[in-house]
């Protein structure tokens, strides 16, 4: 990758996301040294990688206000996106070390040089059980205005209308590439693409689950910070699923008043296993669409959050 800033080739914008956010981002100053960019496919893990950095960033002190006053999901589509603008002003302007969440493919995201891009991945079939969850329990005004915004720029006034049944929801999340939300595969591959960018980390859900400290480890020295300075032991305890739970007003973004309940952002978590929740037949469907757009080898990345020399 060169030293000059890679523009979006392509506006995404869908029922939760809308990527034009970004140009006002650059026209009011754009990134600086040592940004960080947390980002995803929905319900991969972004709340617990912010939560990550930001213990690293703090050495295990907890901060005041919740997670997303000072992290923001800039391109979220009903958002106050001046509001977050500001924040992120106003933390430059204090020198302070920034951290934003996206849930956009990297072509629809600017990508300098001088940020840092940490992506996030989960196994795909754990993700669309987790998003049907996190839609599922989106609040009826919350729905209302997503609905009203994306009507109003698409002339589609179908609205967004989540199913009951998860499994149900599951072939229609399929079937659309994300039903018009999160199209997690079209996502995965376009970071995968930067994998070896010196900017860009691939971090995954499964690793966090069975090594949290050895990717903190790894996290930190991607982010310029010495590991072995860090208080592992309260960074650890504070990034644990009960603990953030517990704390769900605090974690949960938009301190979770998008949702019936910021508990509901936490569902199942670390304990999510797709064997037990979906059919056979939809298992065998999801690994075959994932193999066939994104090769083997980054389909099984997305599976277990392997590389291919750790195989």
């Amino acid at each position: 990758m060169d030293n000059q800033l890679l523009a979006p080739t392509r506006v995404l914008r869908d029922y939760l996301s809308d990527s034009r956010v970004w140009e006002d981002f650059l026209s009011q100053g754009g990134f600086v040294e040592r940004d960080i960019v947390v980002v995803d496919p929905f319900k991969a893990g972004t709340t617990w990688t912010q939560r990550i950095v930001q213990q690293i960033l703090h050495n295990g002190e907890d901060q005041e206000g919740g997670l997303s006053d000072t992290s923001p999901w800039l391109d979220s589509s009903w958002g106050d996106h001046a509001g977050m603008l500001k924040v992120l002003k106003v933390q430059r302007e204090a020198g302070l070390r920034r951290v934003m969440k996206s849930h956009l493919p990297a072509d629809a995201l600017p990508i300098a040089p001088e940020a840092r891009y940490v992506f996030v991945g989960r196994n795909g079939k754990d993700i669309g059980i987790s998003f049907h969850n996190y839609l599922y329990n989106f609040s009826e005004p919350t729905m209302k205005e997503i609905n009203k915004i994306h009507a109003e720029w698409s002339g589609d006034p179908t609205p967004l209308v989540i199913p009951e049944d998860m499994r149900k929801f599951f072939d229609w999340w399929l079937d659309t590439n994300g039903c018009e939300c999160c199209d997690l595969l079209d996502i995965v591959e376009s970071w995968w693409a930067l994998r070896d960018a010196p900017n860009v980390l691939l971090l995954h859900y499964q690793q966090l689950k069975n090594n949290l400290p050895g990717e903190i480890d790894r996290l930190a020295r991607f982010l310029s910070i010495d590991p072995a300075s860090l208080r592992m032991d309260a960074i650890v305890e504070h990034c644990s699923f009960d603990y953030m739970s517990a704390r769900a007003e605090k974690m949960a973004p938009f301190g979770g008043a998008h949702m019936s309940s910021a508990k509901a952002f936490f569902h199942k978590g670390l304990k999510r296993d797709h064997r037990t929740e979906l059919t056979p037949a939809q298992v065998e469907r999801f690994d075959r669409v994932a193999l066939a757009k994104l090769g083997a080898e980054c389909a099984h990345w997305l599976e277990t959050g392997q590389m291919p020399s750790a195989r």
